[in-house]
């Protein structure tokens, strides 16, 4: 007993919060759980149900309450030691700077601390927080010590400042990353919409990680008939798992992490898609799914080996 309360990775997840559905911590939470993790869950707001939704209520919480919650007492009063920091949507630029000024000591103090960061900006070309939280994410991403990062395209294009919508403009934009953020040591996009492969119907997940190779990886995924919310909230809980929870006798390297990630993921999104079209026509229009059914496929997380989606390509950078 001893013994596994020992090896039992913990980890502070510091994201959004909805009481019905399962975006941010509601998407990470039970994935993390179920694959052996002690989750310490801070919400930075509580809603209803996320914004994807005709209506929500709910509130943000302040920037002392974060503070103080973590500062205070997670890090001051009980002196808890983490393995790993994920991070995800913070309510206003105080929070954030606030928020990552806190993570980043202690990644700097403890070098077992991993900070997994997803910089929660936006989707689909519309911003989600306030404009100045773009240079204050390129800020912090300069200044951190980032385990990974997971960015989806939209995001992407901010943080590096240029639009990627090529193989070509993916390549520059890694480049372009690297050369602005060198303390993020991994990245993963977390989709990309790429017109080299409109005719395939598929996007693009891509991963690069600084401390391997000079090459950016990348996976071709077949659409799913259907836009999903929380998808890329549960790609950043599975990928801190993955590669911080010790599953094999070695760290695996990102590539393949992602690649077994992917695959659990797409898994879940079919499922979630078949469950949503049980009284629909197969071939309607895309549908928008506003909830994963991450109970429902439980046995799906339960793998312990877990296939991968496929063979990366690669591009050298």
């Amino acid at each position: 007993m001893t013994s596994t309360l020992r090896t039992t990775k913990k980890v502070l997840s510091i994201q959004s919060h909805v009481i019905h559905g399962y975006v941010g911590n509601k998407a990470a939470t039970f994935p993390l759980q179920y694959r052996g993790w002690d989750v310490d869950v801070l919400n930075t707001v509580q809603f209803s149900n996320h914004p994807g939704y005709a209506h929500f209520t709910g509130f943000k919480c302040s920037t002392e309450e974060l503070v103080e919650i973590v500062e205070k007492g997670l890090v001051g009063a009980l002196d808890i030691k983490y393995d790993a920091v994920l991070s995800g949507y913070l309510p206003n630029v105080q929070a954030l700077q606030k928020m990552a000024g806190i993570v980043g000591r202690m990644c700097e103090e403890d070098d077992n601390v991993q900070w997994v960061l997803d910089p929660v900006l936006g989707d689909n070309g519309r911003l989600y927080v306030e404009e100045q939280c773009v240079a204050v994410y390129q800020d912090i991403m300069h200044r951190s010590k980032i385990f990974l990062a997971t960015p989806n395209q939209f995001e992407m294009e901010l943080l590096v400042g240029m639009p990627i919508r090529t193989l070509d403009d993916a390549k520059r934009g890694f480049e372009q990353f690297h050369e602005k953020f060198p303390r993020v040591t991994r990245v993963v996009v977390t989709s990309l919409e790429l017109s080299d492969f409109f005719n395939d119907n598929v996007y693009v997940v891509a991963g690069f990680d600084s401390s391997l190779s000079d090459e950016v990886f990348f996976y071709k995924i077949p659409k799913i008939n259907a836009t999903f919310s929380g998808s890329g909230d549960l790609i950043s809980a599975l990928l801190t798992d993955s590669l911080l929870n010790g599953h094999g006798p070695i760290q695996q390297p990102l590539s393949t992490s992602l690649g077994q990630v992917l695959w659990l993921v797409t898994t879940i999104l079919q499922k979630t898609y078949e469950l949503n079209v049980v009284d629909r026509v197969p071939h309607d229009e895309a549908i928008r799914i506003k909830d994963l059914k991450l109970i429902q496929c439980k046995d799906i997380l339960k793998r312990n080996l877990v296939p991968s989606i496929g063979k990366p390509e690669t591009i050298k950078i």
